[in-house]
């Protein structure tokens, strides 16, 4: 049975789940900006690196692979996060996993024990709390700061307590869309200093930098540079379109105190949660895949064209420059779930804040056909407009 406890965080995306499933029948109709499923299709180049892949003769190339990854992936993750960090990553450091969900469990699980705290600024992904929970941890949730998500370290300061082992927070973040300059992560930085000289206790810092590639070349500002304690989360399905494949990694900063032996750590503890390793064709391709720069010039113009339209029709919308979703307020103060139902009820699925652990908001995913985005445009302007039911 599941616990009262996990259930409760649970509940929301199952509460959309149903909504889904009332509207699934409408097919090609229905335009689906929840999840970020790229009805473009995948790139031809995503295609041919699993095809090569897949061509490969070794005897032993789809067979079982060590915990904690293939070396020769390893390798590749290193090398690439030393060009993009700046940091003196080994490959010893980094431990292959089956997507970025993976990759959150060993790293909560790495970074306290049951009973102890984790920070996490909300809003954000849906299932921080839940994971953390399930470990034995419980989950703290701050408040991002103001209409335009910055991070609030004055509050994340507050939050901090002796039982305090982490703080887990996404850059570019989740559901927002916000990258965060270094600015915030030197102001970050002092918060944790201080707050391990009042606690006396080592601090973690958890960077989920799933949508990492989703900024301008060169302009990406990792925690890690900041922050020695830090384990970085990744997945490599949301750049190239392959969510469904789960592949991603943790790594463990080459600064961090306990870098000697987190990742050994990690590695024994995929074998006791029972994650493994992504499957062998994809941990084969892990390499080429590094290698793969895709033109984003499409997803900076339909950002950039649906900000502008949603904010004529009248909506707030937090300001954005990455990752592939828009967090979009509800005309009104509608209340999020009744705005997502008549949303649906007229085509168009987005994911409602509580999803997120907030209120009042909708995550809209840019990843719609170029012919559901136009559709679906029309139809949030026209609800826009629409008056909200009596005592919704």
């Amino acid at each position: 049975m599941i616990p009262d406890e996990l259930a409760v965080l649970l509940a929301p995306l199952e509460a959309f789940e149903a909504i889904r499933r009332d509207v699934v029948h409408l097919g090609d109709r229905l335009c689906d900006f929840s999840y970020a499923n790229p009805y473009d299709g995948v790139a031809e180049s995503t295609r041919a690196v699993l095809v090569e892949a897949l061509a490969e003769r070794r005897a032993l190339s789809l067979q079982y692979s060590p915990f904690g990854g293939q070396t020769r992936a390893r390798r590749a993750v290193a090398d690439a996060l030393r060009r993009s960090h700046g940091l003196a990553w080994s490959y010893r450091d980094v431990v292959l996993a089956p997507g970025a969900m993976a990759g959150l469990h060993l790293a909560l699980r790495l970074a306290g024990q049951p009973g102890d705290e984790v920070v996490i600024p909300v809003p954000a992904w849906l299932d921080y709390p839940l994971y953390a929970r399930h470990l034995g941890l419980s989950p703290v949730l701050v408040p991002l700061g103001g209409p335009d998500f910055g991070l609030d370290v004055t509050a994340l300061a507050a939050a901090i307590t002796p039982r305090t082992c982490a703080v887990l927070l996404s850059q570019p973040a989740n559901p927002t869309g916000r990258h965060y300059p270094s600015t915030t992560w030197a102001a970050l930085a002092d918060v944790l200093a201080a707050a391990e000289r009042r606690t006396g206790r080592p601090l973690t810092l958890i960077a989920d930098e799933t949508h990492r590639d989703f900024v301008a070349a060169g302009t990406f500002s990792s925690p890690a540079a900041a922050w020695p304690a830090t384990l970085i989360v990744y997945s490599f399905g949301k750049y190239h379109f392959l969510q469904g494949q789960r592949a991603g990694y943790l790594a463990v900063s080459p600064r961090h105190p306990r870098r000697a032996t987190l990742a050994d750590e990690a590695v024994r503890w995929s074998r006791i949660l029972g994650l493994c390793t992504p499957n062998a064709l994809m941990e084969s391709a892990i390499p080429a895949l590094l290698a793969l720069h895709h033109d984003l010039a499409w997803l900076d113009e339909r950002r950039v064209r649906t900000v502008a339209l949603l904010r004529e029709a009248g909506y707030e919308v937090a300001p954005a420059d990455a990752t592939l979703f828009l967090y979009v307020g509800t005309p009104d103060g509608r209340d999020d779930f009744e705005f997502t139902r008549e949303l649906a009820a007229a085509g168009v699925l987005v994911l409602p804040a509580p999803l997120f652990h907030h209120r009042g908001y909708f995550r809209l995913a840019l990843t719609a056909s170029r012919d559901m985005c136009e559709r679906g445009l029309a139809i949030l302007q026209r609800a826009a407009m629409r008056p909200a039911c009596s005592g919704s």
